[in-house]
């Protein structure tokens, strides 16, 4: 058996909200690590919970830091100008993800710290930077093997799959299953549709970890669709359907109170538990560390 860990430090999407209502799982948003029990380390989205996760290391030694990044959106990257490592000479960052049309990844990242935004440039910075820019790739870092995969959302997301031993682990950033969005009787989309979901699905097959973009409600999407999230349900139903063995709800709606994560934690266990089905359920939570 494997020894393989995720600890969150953000968990919201869209924007940080600190507050009373958001206090049990938190308002930072995305970041989270995973460790290996042979010291493989790598760090997914750079969110403002990017600066906890900094803060909780020993910063008197030097670290050799992969970061992944889903996608370019402030709030999986706003996190990284208040990172305590790349400040720090001696340390290695190495940030992997994919550019836009628009722009390198390494404009991206470094575009937010120009001196308009923010009173510290990247040229200024202490860490030795490397960037790699990916799309569908399959690589290794240290014994993690890594895979990435495009998701559907309004700029290029892409989805991780690594594989340690005999674990499988997955994070899915901000997508939306495939539809048809011309709402017709298309034949030739509605298969296009189905296809690509059928791909996600082979992607996550079977992961015993899978971390996943859950924003919204059901009773919510229909205002939201196209905004490039899934629902609650739509996780559950595709960790059901590819025999996950654990999954978490992440990237939080902003206004969605602790109460209202424990109410739909709760709901779904309850579900899954009538129905028969071996499946975990939890919400991501910062400060807390799970077994994959």
């Amino acid at each position: 058996m494997s020894g393989l860990k995720i600890t969150f430090f953000g968990v919201r999407g869209s924007i940080p909200v600190p507050g009373p209502s958001t206090v049990k799982y938190g308002g930072n948003t995305s970041c989270f690590e995973l460790r290996s029990d042979k010291g493989d380390w790598i760090i997914f989205d750079a969110g403002t919970g990017l600066k906890v996760l900094g803060e909780s290391l020993d910063l008197s030694k030097s670290h050799d830091i992969s970061i992944f990044i889903s996608h370019p959106h402030w709030d999986h990257i706003n996190g990284f100008p208040f990172f305590p490592p790349i400040y720090i000479p001696g340390n290695k960052i190495t940030i992997y993800g994919s550019g836009t049309f628009e722009s390198s990844l390494e404009n991206i990242i470094t575009g937010q710290m120009k001196y308009t935004y923010f009173p510290v440039r990247t040229a200024e910075l202490q860490a030795e930077l490397h960037y790699k820019e990916i799309k569908e790739d399959s690589f290794s870092v240290g014994n993690f093997h890594v895979e990435s995969h495009l998701l559907n959302h309004p700029v290029t997301c892409l989805g991780y799959k690594i594989k340690y031993m005999d674990k499988v682990f997955v994070y899915l950033g901000d997508n939306e299953p495939y539809y048809n969005v011309f709402d017709d009787d298309d034949d030739e989309v509605n298969i296009f549709a189905s296809e690509m979901n059928r791909q996600l699905y082979d992607f996550i097959s079977g992961a015993d970890a899978l971390v996943t973009d859950s924003q919204y409600l059901p009773s919510e999407y229909k205002s939201h669709r196209g905004w490039g999230h899934s629902t609650t349900h739509d996780v559950i139903n595709m960790a059901i359907l590819t025999n996950v063995k654990k999954v978490f709800f992440f990237h939080h709606e902003p206004i969605r109170t602790d109460k209202e994560i424990d109410y739909i934690v709760d709901h779904y266990r309850r579900k899954v538990e009538e129905k028969g089905y071996n499946l975990e359920i939890y919400a991501a939570m910062e400060n807390t560390t799970f077994d994959v």
